[in-house]
């Protein structure tokens, strides 16, 4: 009787012992791919970053010459016969923004059951970055919108015309401000690093 009941006592081990690690190995499977779903957003996230710290301060760069420049009676005038001599003025890199953040590997990660498995910390700081993405770059195309219409230099909007333009883009760098505070707070707890080197190859990409 006592060999029936180590034997049945032996086959419960088993199967529990079983179960057991099957668990801990698919749990582990899980945490792994996690991680590399996570590796895949940071390294989004870290390009992303490389491309605003080669953008943001030639953003601020622009606002500030243009508040300068809108207050200028012999550049309005000039803006009034010819407004592309905006872009030839301010844009000293010969493009507003070679292209913005991208959010595809956020996007694909927000829909797999997986994203359950990063930790918080970094699961929240992912949310608030792309969130204010989406956000800080509304007022350009405003702002781009309100230059190509008909009358932006016309001799009675010519100088309100650059005022609005001068509000989108000091909501713009507003905005970019808040991102970039996001992306200093991911620094430390995704373990980011802005590459200067890397800036301008992340741009050309």
């Amino acid at each position: 009787m006592k060999e029936y009941i180590a034997q049945f006592i032996l086959i419960v081990f088993s199967v529990v012992l079983g179960l057991f690690l099957s668990e801990r190995i698919e749990e582990r499977k899980k945490n792994r791919e996690a991680e590399e779903l996570l590796t895949t957003i940071v390294s989004e996230v870290k390009d992303n970053y490389q491309l605003l710290n080669y953008w943001v301060p030639y953003h601020q760069e622009i606002k500030k010459n243009l508040d300068s420049l809108s207050q200028e009676a012999v550049f309005i005038e000039a803006f009034k016969k010819d407004r592309y001599i905006f872009f030839e003025t301010l844009f000293t890199r010969g493009t507003f923004m070679g292209r913005k953040p991208a959010n595809d590997a956020w996007d694909i990660a927000k829909s797999h059951p997986l994203i359950v498995n990063i930790n918080y910390d970094k699961y929240l700081i992912l949310s608030r970055i792309y969130s204010q993405q989406e956000l800080t770059f509304e007022p350009a195309p405003k702002a781009f919108e309100l230059f190509n219409s008909k009358d932006v230099n016309s001799e009675e909007n010519a100088a309100t015309n650059l005022g609005l333009i001068a509000d989108n883009l000091h909501e713009l760098v507003a905005r970019e401000k808040e991102l970039m505070y996001y992306y200093k707070q991911a620094a430390e707890i995704l373990n980011l690093k802005a590459d200067k080197k890397a800036d301008k190859e992340a741009v050309n990409k």
